[in-house]
């Protein structure tokens, strides 16, 4: 089912089971080893080197994350030929990592791979019968010394039965421990037993998924999870974690979850084509999935955030809830025609789910692929993008009462930045009009804000942010590699002679005197506007963050190439 599906696209808790796995004996550096740099390729050399994983490993202590789970980030999205779960199973298969493929093999629904007849590899015999005999055989005489556990005068079937609990013991063959389900595969309570409570019955009935609408915040008393058909009961978000600035703001609509999960066909990851528009799942980020559904009430579509389930149920649900509450924040304070606008949220389930309203018109990355811009569309985005960055930097204040341009504990005025932008964070119109979103990242700080982590997504990064420092230049940056994918049409990230090149070198290796013609994006037709488009381009990409122009320059100059075409 999932076998040529990206890592990318993949749902969370598949490649969560997986990095569980592969966290054990730091297998993920076997399969690190293995990555060949280009995947078409036989004989290409490895990816990644021991810079690399050293790197990765401390991000992790840094993040608090997986160090897999760090690789598949990395991996699914760098160069043109993108990583799938095959790809993947195939890695693990070289590295001998079974107990890895065989979780791949089955959620690709495939027979489990062949492994060696004997060494650590090796498939263990778990037939509970045959360990039953061999207990018998090795001690016949029931005076015999036995081991820890094992009663001298009862058989195992008797010491399993001593509480008074009838239990069916049935043969697992030769099954692997992935090939074991449940613990119902071992062990069968008998139903008739008065001793035995029906466990099924002490269960929640599992609610009707008929659409309700709250517009009432959750409380902490109330926020227990709903118990779906299709969801697994994972607890419910710690309503205490959430910023009460969003619970008390009452421009914002709170979502039962039921209601959400309605509307998008049950967080469907197909995307599906109704009456009312499309429904499930459009896209996927670093925090999250998103899906579309029509709401009934509100007689729209809505654009609804889901929260990745490994970040609320493992050990990260502490960066689920900041960055929600980052998100949420910034979207209910900037308002602004191309800034995505956010309607509420859901806190009451066991994800945390942002909802905006639908952006019909696709990602810039997604149109930019699919070669569905001209020379208008794409200046269109380029000043619409920078009008939305020029009223972020300058943190104009919103029509609500709450200023966000603060005091910081110095008395010096705190800036907005996005910290995130990119061509997949650039939502279009049908018009064209583009909308900013994902402010997941969006940071409220001084001029210059030093952090131990990364910010951002590493093809868009400024060489300073890869040393933690982050300002609104870190922004300038991110968009001058936006305006190289409208003049190129080309990846962030270039694959060229079986070398990933970023986008930014790649140009600058290949302008042949400075001129950037022969790159322009096959789909214009001679575009008088391209060189001082990319002159802009050059001095946002400036590796001094103060030569940068400022996003108020940057829109100036737009302003007047515009009016000389």
């Amino acid at each position: 089912m999932y076998k040529d599906v990206e890592l990318r696209k993949l749902p969370a808790g598949h490649l969560c089971r997986i990095a569980d796995i592969l966290e054990t004996n730091n297998d993920w550096r076997k399969v690190m080893s293995q990555i060949p740099k280009d995947l078409l390729s036989k004989t290409s050399e490895p990816k990644y080197n021991n810079e690399h994983m050293r790197l990765i490993e401390e991000h992790a202590k840094q993040t608090n994350r997986k160090c897999a789970e760090i690789l598949f980030d990395e991996w699914g999205t760098s160069g043109r030929v993108r990583p799938t779960l095959n790809t993947l199973y195939n890695m693990i298969l070289k590295a001998e990592i079974f107990r890895a493929a065989d979780e791949i093999a089955i959620i690709m629904k495939e027979s489990l791979p062949v492994r060696p007849t004997d060494g650590p590899a090796a498939v263990v015999d778990t037939d509970i019968t045959l360990l039953i005999n061999d207990i018998s055989m090795e001690y016949p005489n029931s005076n015999q010394q036995r081991p820890n556990g094992v009663l001298n005068n009862d058989s195992t079937a008797q010491m399993l039965s001593s509480s008074n609990i009838p239990i069916v013991i049935e043969s697992l063959g030769n099954k692997t421990t992935a090939q074991v389900k449940s613990a119902s595969d071992l062990i069968k309570f008998s139903q008739q037993s008065s001793n035995i409570p029906d466990f099924d019955a002490l269960l929640p009935p599992s609610q009707s998924d008929q659409v309700c609408y709250n517009n009432s915040q959750p409380s902490a008393a109330n926020s227990t999870v709903p118990v779906l058909d299709y969801l697994p009961p994972f607890p419910a978000v710690d309503i205490t974690k959430i910023d009460t600035t969003i619970l008390n703001n009452r421009s914002l609509t709170h979502f039962e979850y039921n209601v959400l999960a309605v509307i998008t066909n049950k967080f469907a990851e197909n995307l599906t084509k109704t009456a009312k528009g499309p429904v499930g799942k459009i896209g996927s980020g670093g925090f999250g999935d998103v899906y579309v559904g029509y709401h009934k009430k509100l007689d729209k579509n809505l654009a609804v955030k889901r929260f990745r389930m490994n970040l609320i149920y493992e050990n990260r649900p502490h960066v689920a809830v900041k960055i929600f509450n980052s998100e949420v924040k910034a979207l209910a304070q900037l308002r602004h025609h191309n800034i995505v606008p956010i309607i509420g949220y859901s806190a009451d389930g066991p994800l945390l789910c942002v909802v905006c309203e639908y952006v019909d018109g696709g990602s810039l990355e997604t149109n930019l692929a699919e070669r569905k811009l001209n020379e208008k569309h794409r200046f269109l985005v380029m000043s619409g993008t920078a009008d939305g960055l020029k009223y972020i930097h300058r943190c104009v204040k919103p029509p609500a009462e709450d200023d966000i341009y603060e005091e910081s504990a110095s008395g010096s005025k705190k800036n907005f930045l996005h910290g995130d932008v990119k061509s997949a964070n650039i939502l279009l119109t049908s018009e064209y009009v583009p909308k900013l979103c994902d402010f997941g990242l969006a940071k409220n700080v001084d001029s210059t804000f030093i952090t131990s982590s990364l910010m951002g997504t590493s093809a868009y990064m400024a060489p300073e942010g890869f040393s933690g420092t982050v300002t609104q230049k870190t922004d300038i940056y991110s968009y001058g590699i936006v305006l190289l994918e409208l003049l190129t049409g080309l990846r962030p990230i270039v694959v060229d002679d079986n070398e990933t090149i970023n986008i930014k070198d790649y140009v600058e290796e290949n302008a042949v005197d400075g001129n950037i013609t022969k790159l322009l994006d096959p789909a214009m037709c001679n575009w008088q506007q391209a060189e001082q488009i990319y002159e802009l381009a050059k001095k946002c990409l400036s590796p001094q963050r103060n030569a940068r122009p400022s996003i108020e320059q940057v829109c100036d100059t737009l302003y007047k190439i515009n009016l000389e075409y």
